[in-house]
């Protein structure tokens, strides 16, 4: 999901969490949110591919922008 469709999911209250990890797929770091209903959304372009950040701190920032206070650092 992109940036806008996952800051209008939080602004319903409809996710708990955000996290930062290291791609599974690539060198970097991705960003998921924890969905009230127990799935995981990836934060992907407008084409649904799933955005891999170079540092942790680009991720953060990101994650963050996204509207949650704070974020879970998984490594």
């Amino acid at each position: 999901m992109t940036a806008e469709q996952l800051r209008a999911l939080y602004h319903q209250k409809l996710l708990v969490e955000v996290m930062v990890e290291p791609s599974l797929d690539s060198e970097g770091w991705v960003v998921e949110c924890r969905h009230t209903g127990g799935g995981i959304m990836a934060l992907t372009d407008a084409e649904g591919i799933e955005q891999c950040f170079a540092d942790i701190d680009q991720a953060t920032l990101n994650a963050l922008q996204i509207g949650f206070d704070q974020v879970r650092i998984a490594d």
